[in-house]
């Protein structure tokens, strides 16, 4: 029983990191139609910035913090700008558009690979700091991390819910001919759909770089995994994303009770596998209006 409740206690972890990555880039998918694949490269560019911040530079770890994620907004918002308004502005199609945001994953990779190398670059030396309550370990990741979700979720919503540019987002996501009728300017609002999609995605790398350290392909499997997480929540609404976060996460370690950690993967992707079959709508397949958010 320990075990389950310690293996529970690491999935809800795991699943705020996953639920951070799915809901920025179910802002981005929801308020401009693209499936931003290269929304992992932001992630992993989050990291590799923390890294040169914090290691080389020796900036103090909160101006670090504060850098990476700045920085993954930037980024996000710099792929829009030079890769996606074009291609917008020439009508292309919503495949070519993948197909773009494809090649920039495995562009960025490369790029982190040639300059960084492939070794795992390490923010803290050694395990983390750990705290044990009877026969049940907590790490600092796991108490900084409920913190991180208890705090951005309503902040988050507050935001879409309450501020003028969170009601033009979700109008926008909506209805994108009616929000052009109502005034909105679209190509502004981009510009902030996806540096707040690209910062919830560093601050979800800041988190794990602390535990798992930075390589250039991690992005590539916590964004697939975010991906199914928009899924398995349901397409088009906010806190699906976070509930399909946070219960993938519980799967993948609450596995590891009978089964192998290899298999975590084969548990993200069967899990897919079975609501594309039996609930393609996802969990909150009857809550798919935005404005509900």
């Amino acid at each position: 029983m320990m075990l389950l409740l310690q293996l529970f206690i690491d999935g809800l972890t795991s699943g705020a990191l996953y639920a951070l990555m799915a809901v920025g880039f179910a802002i981005i998918y929801n308020g401009t139609r693209i499936l931003h694949l290269a929304h992992g490269a932001v992630f992993t560019f989050g990291g590799y910035v923390l890294f040169l911040l914090a290691i080389p530079l020796h900036v103090p770890m909160v101006i670090a913090l504060v850098g990476a994620i700045l920085a993954a907004a930037c980024l996000g918002v710099a792929i829009d700008i030079v890769v996606y308004r074009p291609l917008r502005r020439r009508d292309s199609s919503a495949a070519a558009i993948l197909v773009a945001s494809i090649g920039l994953l495995t562009f960025f990779q490369a790029i982190y690979a040639l300059i960084f190398g492939t070794d795992t670059l390490n923010l803290h030396p050694g395990p983390l700091p750990t705290f044990e309550i009877g026969d049940i370990i907590v790490t600092a990741l796991n108490i900084v991390a409920a913190a991180v979700a208890m705090v951005v979720f309503p902040l988050l919503q507050l935001f879409l819910a309450h501020t003028r540019y969170g009601r033009a987002i979700r109008a926008l996501a909506d209805n994108p001919r009616l929000a052009v009728v109502r005034g909105i300017d679209t190509e502004r609002l981009y510009i902030l759909i996806f540096a707040l999609g690209s910062a919830l995605a560093g601050i979800a790398v800041c988190l794990i770089s602390f535990d798992l350290g930075v390589t250039p392909d991690m992005g590539f499997s916590v964004m697939f995994v975010a991906l199914v997480a928009v899924i398995v929540g349901g397409v088009g609404y906010l806190p699906g994303a976070a509930a399909g976060g946070f219960l993938l996460g519980l799967l993948q370690k609450l596995s590891l009770w009978q089964l192998s950690a290899r298999w975590q993967d084969v548990i993200v992707f069967g899990a897919l596998v079975a609501f594309l079959v039996f609930r393609p709508q996802g969990i909150f397949g009857h809550m798919l209006v935005t404005r509900h958010v």
